[in-house]
């Protein structure tokens, strides 16, 4: 059988059996593969280290008649750390339901797989108490580069970017996830803007910054618990309006975050 060799993230693994574990990996090359990994479930198997959710590596792999099989392959990354903690762990498997979502099966996303293992990665190593931002940010460009780009640099009713009577930056504004647009602060007191979610100026700064910077910059702020909630409402918000998806592990992220 025909060989081909990719580079992946394991998203999902689920058990096929007693001994084998069915994969979904996105793949730079060839973007959502089903994978079936056989034996993988047994202590000894030589798969083992390659076949969890998160690791990302180099797959070989051949294919069959419903499925492509693992013949061999390197680890690269396991991503351990999200594992040992929980909120990590919800908030890195949040990032994967969220790539899963944005994939398609057999297409080259490179960018896609290099959004998410920065993503995991930021999340392995930010400040306890600040786990959504890593995921915030990563769903945030996954997004913007998808096709859903916000506007967050005027007021969705000016004139123009230098209209005085619609200034952002001085006082609180309305984010709309309907329109991934922002209402400054006056639209918002007269009613106008409607039902959104309340932005600091510190959150709007900082939503700007995650999708206008470089990937190496775009992780590089701090903000205030506030401002991470406020940044969090408005990013998954506006993911779940746009896509018209629900995601599981934002159920579980909203009961461990609220748990005393």
């Amino acid at each position: 059988m025909k060989e081909i060799k990719v580079h992946g993230i394991v998203l999902r693994e689920d058990p096929m059996g007693d001994k084998d574990k069915r994969l979904v990996l996105l793949s730079a090359e060839m973007g959502k593969l089903t994978i079936l990994a056989k034996g993988a479930l047994g202590a000894k198997s030589k798969f083992r280290s390659l076949c969890s959710q998160f690791c990302f590596g180099e797959y070989i792999l051949t294919k069959g008649k419903t499925f492509y099989y693992i013949k061999e392959g390197t680890l690269a990354e396991s991503f351990y750390e999200l594992r040992t903690n929980i909120d990590r762990l919800a908030y890195g498997s949040f990032m994967l339901e969220v790539a899963e979502e944005f994939s398609l099966e057999g297409q080259e996303n490179r960018d896609l797989l290099e959004i998410l293992f920065r993503g995991l990665k930021m999340e392995t190593l930010c400040q306890e108490g600040m786990e959504s931002i890593p995921a915030d940010v990563t769903v945030f460009r996954i997004l913007a580069q998808n096709g859903y780009y916000p506007e967050l640099a005027r007021c969705r009713f000016s004139e123009g970017p230098e209209d005085p009577d619609h200034v952002l930056n001085t006082d609180d504004s309305v984010f709309l996830p309907g329109t991934g647009s922002v209402c400054c602060a006056r639209c918002a007191r007269s009613g106008r803007a409607g039902a959104g979610v309340r932005l600091s100026p510190g959150a709007l700064a900082a939503l700007r910054y995650s999708i206008e910077q470089p990937p190496q910059k775009a992780y590089a702020f701090t903000v205030s618990d506030e401002v991470r909630r406020q940044i969090h409402e408005a990013v998954t918000d506006y993911l779940v309006e746009q896509t018209e998806h629900t995601y599981t592990s934002l159920g579980f992220i909203a009961k461990i975050t609220s748990a005393p």
